[in-house]
């Protein structure tokens, strides 16, 4: 597929806001709403976007602390290890993802908590975990995006 800087456009766009319909991004970028339409189905079709998202404001839920927890653990299995994690969640605990990381941890989670005591019930539950070695946990205190520019794209793109 060709990747060219309206592409980029695009995607940029999208990832403000998935909802954008294809007459306003054709608005916005000045290009045709079938161009803007032709684009977005390659797109896709390429695996370039995969799907589209709702960016979830987690404290309006009721979480408004979100934390990621470094696990180091010495299993056999990963992937039932990483499915223990998820399963902690429970009232006042989202446990959103878990990563298999390379390091001298094993595993990092991403995890939305009510309170410091639901943090600290999480904790608790986390340091049942057969072959657990020890977790660092890290509060987010901020959070900024960063739009995805051309110089970040390994090839040169064309115009």
């Amino acid at each position: 597929m060709k990747f060219d800087r309206m592409s980029l456009r695009i995607i940029n766009k999208l990832l403000i806001d998935g909802r954008k319909t294809h007459q306003s991004l054709a608005n916005e970028l000045s290009y045709s709403r079938p161009a803007i339409h032709q684009r977005i189905n390659k797109l896709e079709k390429n695996g370039i976007i995969n799907g589209y998202t709702a960016d979830i404001d987690y404290s309006k839920l009721g979480f408004g602390i979100e934390a990621f927890v470094l696990v180091n653990i010495h299993t056999l299995d990963y992937n039932s290890c990483i499915q223990s994690i998820l399963d902690l969640s429970r009232e006042g605990i989202y446990v959103k993802k878990a990563y298999r990381i390379t390091g001298q941890k094993c595993i990092i989670v991403k995890l939305f908590v009510s309170s410091t005591e639901n943090l600290r019930i999480f904790h608790d539950e986390i340091l049942k975990l057969d072959g657990l070695i020890e977790t660092d946990t890290m509060v987010v205190m901020q959070e900024e995006d960063n739009e995805l520019k051309e110089e970040y794209i390994f090839e040169k793109m064309e115009d």
